[in-house]
């Protein structure tokens, strides 16, 4: 993005904490802001928070329409683009299956979670870490899942407010964001200190 103020992961996930219904199953797959988003969102729902302890990668998606196809309820899908982009086909099964998901595409133009991890193990530049020129909302609407972006963060509230308040019968929806760097170290030194 150019210059003036930037999309931030925080703030988005401020917005999500005063939006989602306190009975939505919240599924995270985006590493690089894992941390910000449990400092931010509150987790009070006994299955309501999906999320994996691992490395792996390309779950989130696929894992979204499941859970929203099992009982028909909108499920809402925070993941990374790097994420995304291990199983992105899942966006065509949710919208063949009407599946009702809100995916927020948090977009920082590459592996970031990779890139910190190679840097942790002395590993810099990481090659294949960068992501760029990919037109996700272009991406999702070609698989069958209707999607928008903005980078104003002015417009962020209301462009929340059409993904998550679509209704169960609507199907998948994805809002693309691109987002500032993740500031924290992911991989910090257990010895360090």
């Amino acid at each position: 993005a150019g210059p003036g103020p930037r999309i931030t992961a925080e703030l988005v996930f401020d917005l999500l904490r005063a939006r989602l219904p306190r009975d939505r199953v919240l599924v995270e797959e985006a590493p690089s802001h894992r941390d910000a988003l449990h400092a931010r969102v509150p987790v009070d729902a006994s299955g309501g928070f999906l999320t994996t302890g691992s490395g792996a990668l390309g779950w989130g998606l696929p894992l979204a329409v499941g859970r929203a196809l099992a009982d028909r309820r909108r499920v809402a899908c925070v993941l990374g683009d790097g994420s995304a982009l291990y199983s992105v086909q899942a966006l065509w099964t949710a919208a063949r299956h009407r599946a009702p998901v809100s995916y927020v595409l948090l977009d920082n133009g590459g592996y970031a979670a990779v890139r910190s991890l190679g840097r942790r193990i002395g590993v810099s530049p990481v090659p294949g870490t960068d992501i760029t020129g990919i037109d996700f909302p272009a991406l999702a609407a070609s698989l069958g899942c209707p999607a928008d972006h903005t980078a104003d963060p002015a417009e962020l509230p209301a462009a929340l407010d059409r993904v998550l308040d679509a209704g169960d019968e609507d199907g998948p929806r994805l809002l693309h964001l691109r987002v500032a760097a993740s500031t924290g170290a992911l991989y910090p030194d257990p010895w360090a200190g």
